[in-house]
């Protein structure tokens, strides 16, 4: 069998089978006769009701640091299941639009920019992403006037264990759950999103100190319309952004200039320079590539000589470049975002000359999605990431990092993002997520044999000592 995968997917000898893995090179996925790929939604249905003991997961794009997607240790008869035959626009209203949930996010955003339409939500940086695998491990933008991709959702079409299929809109009340559902409620299938008029922004960037962001990082973020922070901790530089509908005469030179991205060159910043290029050395060292040729650079390079933009949100936000690394993202109330900066700071100080990228700081309001981070609550979600050498190594200790850092954020309420690493055992989920025990008896309803759980997820989803959701 000849399958072809997408280029940020690694393939593998083990045991002489040939097995995919995620993008990070961290996890396998399956064996490539594992992976089936459906010419149609009739041949899903079939297989789910004719075969019903079988496990499946949905391969989505593969960019989970952990193996939420893996079949690999399920046994042989396991399914991988790639719906790329099954993607495209389905539908369009004046305030909507439906699209197969295979689609990838690129595709989405070149129709909606053609439409001179956006969805009333700021995008991941990650465009590369299908739109099912984006709503189901709560991928999210940047400001506080919106929450995540999955909250631009009017409805769902879902297939489910037992092939039957549902249509999940915003009245059903368990919308929360299925519009985030991790993949293990069921199988995607379509996805109705809100959009609104086209909107051409600014992005105005500059750099500031700690003390600054200390203080006025919320206020930024209730402010303006989209704010993303990047910290260098180890200098206390921030390079900040901060995303605003642009003047009318920008939006007429953006015009002029065939709609491609307008750097306005009125002011450069090279405030981050010298602090860029010392981040670049330390890269080069940790990750085994002096010569700076790993695409990662990319993602420092670009905070030299600094200059304010004018674009669509897509243009501007969707600047995200899939290398190898381990990345961990951390929710905290809003309220203790403050605090939670002082931690970071405290630990930087106390660990000097350990981190190779900045921390993100990307402020969200409240979700609807029940496994969100953002449940009901205003966040600052918190990233912090180490990037892999082309041998798929990292340096020493950065496992330990990836936990100590989340350590530090539990006590804060600190929530972790389920589409990157996290640390499980640290967290307290029914405690931090409401509607937990919910959504585990309606997994249990809809999948009683849990076919769409793998290890992973059972360990997840586990049911503490002593509890009983029968």
């Amino acid at each position: 069998m000849t399958v072809q995968f997408q280029a940020f997917h690694s393939i593998k000898a083990i045991d002489n089978r040939e097995v995919l893995f995620n993008w990070s090179r961290t996890n396998p996925l399956g064996a490539l006769d594992q992976v089936w790929r459906p010419k149609n939604r009739d041949e899903l249905q079939r297989l789910l009701r004719e075969q019903p003991g079988r496990k499946i997961r949905l391969i989505g794009s593969g960019l989970s640091f952990e193996p939420i997607h893996s079949v690999y240790a399920e046994g042989n008869q396991a399914l991988l299941v790639d719906l790329c035959q099954m993607t495209g626009q389905l539908g369009v209203t004046e305030e909507s639009v439906t699209y197969h949930a295979a689609t990838p996010l690129d595709a989405l955003y070149a129709d909606l920019i053609a439409m001179d339409r956006m969805l009333p939500a700021s995008p991941g940086v990650i465009g590369i992403q299908t739109l099912g695998g984006a709503l189901s491990t709560g991928t999210h933008g940047q400001g506080l006037h919106q929450a995540a991709l999955c909250d631009a959702v009017l409805a769902l079409r879902i297939m489910l264990a037992d092939g039957e299929i549902r249509t999940i809109d915003r009245a059903h009340p368990e919308f929360g759950a299925f519009v985030m559902g991790l993949g293990l409620l069921g199988i995607l299938l379509e996805v109705t999103l809100r959009t609104v008029p086209n909107r051409i922004m600014r992005c105005t960037k500059f750099t500031t100190d700690y003390p600054f962001l200390l203080a006025h990082n919320e206020r930024l973020n209730r402010e303006h319309g989209f704010v993303k922070s990047w910290w260098f901790a180890w200098t206390g530089e921030s390079h900040v952004w901060l995303v605003d509908p642009a003047s009318e005469e920008e939006v007429a030179r953006y015009r002029a200039a065939g709609s491609e991205p307008l750097l306005l060159e009125d002011g450069t910043d090279t405030a981050m320079n010298a602090t860029i290029d010392a981040t670049l050395q330390k890269m080069g060292k940790d990750t085994k590539d002096e010569s700076q040729a790993g695409e990662h650079f990319e993602t420092v390079r670009r905070f030299k000589d600094a200059t304010d933009l004018v674009g669509n949100v897509y243009q501007i936000l969707c600047k995200g470049i899939p290398a190898p690394q381990i990345n961990c993202e951390v929710a905290v109330p809003l309220h203790r975002m403050q605090e939670a900066l002082e931690i970071l700071q405290a630990w930087q100080e106390a660990n000097p000359g350990v981190l190779h990228y900045p921390f993100i700081l990307r402020c969200t309001g409240p979700s609807e999605a029940w496994l969100s981070g953002a449940y009901q609550q205003d966040v600052c979600w918190i990233g912090f990431l180490v990037y892999l050498a082309a041998d798929g190594t990292f340096v020493g200790g950065s496992m330990e990092q990836m936990r100590e850092l989340q350590q530090l954020l539990v006590p804060l309420g600190g929530i972790p993002h389920f589409g990157k690493h996290l640390a499980m055992d640290l967290y307290d989920f029914p405690a931090l997520l409401p509607r937990w025990h919910e959504f585990m008896a309606l997994k249990a309803e809809l999948d009683p044999q849990s076919r769409f759980e793998n290890r992973w997820l059972g360990q997840l989803f586990a049911p503490a000592a002593g509890e009983s959701h029968d």
